[in-house]
């Protein structure tokens, strides 16, 4: 990877991360705030997949076990959220 994609995918992460913080200061609750900053982490757990563990490039298998992994985290935080909401 280079370091113009390095700088790319980190600045991209910032954003991310700056976006989950400011809809955490807007007050919010439920749904509201639980699914962006759920798809914000997914997106940046990918990132951090393909572009620092260097698994953009690597056999299937490792890519979804990894990606499976991220899933099966942020699919249980929704589930312990949905449960805590009953």
């Amino acid at each position: 990877m280079t370091n113009t994609a390095s700088m790319r995918a980190w600045l991209i992460l910032l954003a991310l991360t700056g976006l989950s913080t400011g809809l955490a200061e807007t007050h919010l609750s439920g749904l509201a705030v639980l699914v962006p900053v759920l798809l914000a982490t997914l997106l940046k757990g990918r990132i951090v997949i393909d572009a620092f563990m260097g698994l953009r490039h690597a056999p299937i298998l490792w890519r979804i076990t990894v990606l499976g992994w991220l899933l099966t985290v942020v699919g249980l935080i929704a589930f312990a959220f949905h449960i805590s909401q009953n």
